[in-house]
């Protein structure tokens, strides 16, 4: 057995809701040797399940996963192990970039540019633990400026994880029950979550609910 043959492969788990991305993606890292995709998720929820079982050596995830979407996959992830995340999203704004660092990304790349970035960005974080790409660090460079004025703001209301699950369920037009079904928890529970979630955010119906969900990226429109 030679030197090459004897290093064990990198396992890497992709997680996406449309089938030719997956493909996209599984075809970048099949064409490097050190590399093999151990699974493959459609949802969030089924992505944090098989990272927990699997214990891949990187997760890829998109943004816009339904249940759950990327960024929260990435916080609960973090919450439960050292598995690297790299964040694949089609959104080129500076909330999202902020919000992936956050919640403890490990890098992000650009659906338009994933196949020129995809492969450099998973051999960085593999080898480096990072992959700061020249759009995350411009944001963070200007996050790093804000921090040091002296601006007063007011604090935002936050959501607890089960809360931001449960809002995107709903924005998903998912109803009390099917939420409840999903997140394994009763009905009643739900619509207590709902009901907090109106109160918190200071909306009023559905479509409200909705829009907010949109705003913040979590769920697409």
């Amino acid at each position: 057995m030679n030197g090459l043959s004897a290093v064990k492969a990198a396992r890497i788990l992709i997680a996406d809701d449309h089938e030719l991305v997956r493909q996209g993606m599984r075809a970048i890292l099949q064409s490097e040797q050190q590399w093999v995709v151990c699974g493959e998720a459609t949802t969030g929820l089924q992505a944090l399940t098989m990272t927990i079982e699997l214990q891949p050596d990187l997760v890829i995830l998109d943004v816009a996963l339904p249940e759950m979407n990327g960024i929260e996959v990435t916080r609960q992830i973090r919450r439960a192990g050292p598995v690297p995340v790299l964040i694949v999203t089609m959104h080129d704004s500076d909330q999202v970039v902020q919000e992936a660092m956050e919640a403890g990304a490990n890098g992000l790349v650009l659906k338009a540019e994933a196949g020129r970035t995809m492969a450099d960005a998973v051999r960085a974080i593999l080898s480096r633990g990072e992959f700061i790409s020249e759009r995350v660090g411009r944001v963070a460079g200007r996050t790093a400026s804000n921090e040091q004025m002296p601006v007063v703001r007011p604090k935002p209301l936050v959501l607890t994880s089960r809360e931001r699950q449960v809002l995107q369920l709903l924005a998903e037009g998912q109803a009390n029950k099917e939420v409840a079904n999903v997140l394994g928890i009763t009905t009643k529970t739900a619509e207590t979550h709902r009901a907090r979630i109106m109160s918190k955010l200071e909306v009023h119906s559905m479509s409200e609910l909705v829009r907010y969900a949109i705003r913040n990226h979590i769920i697409d429109a």
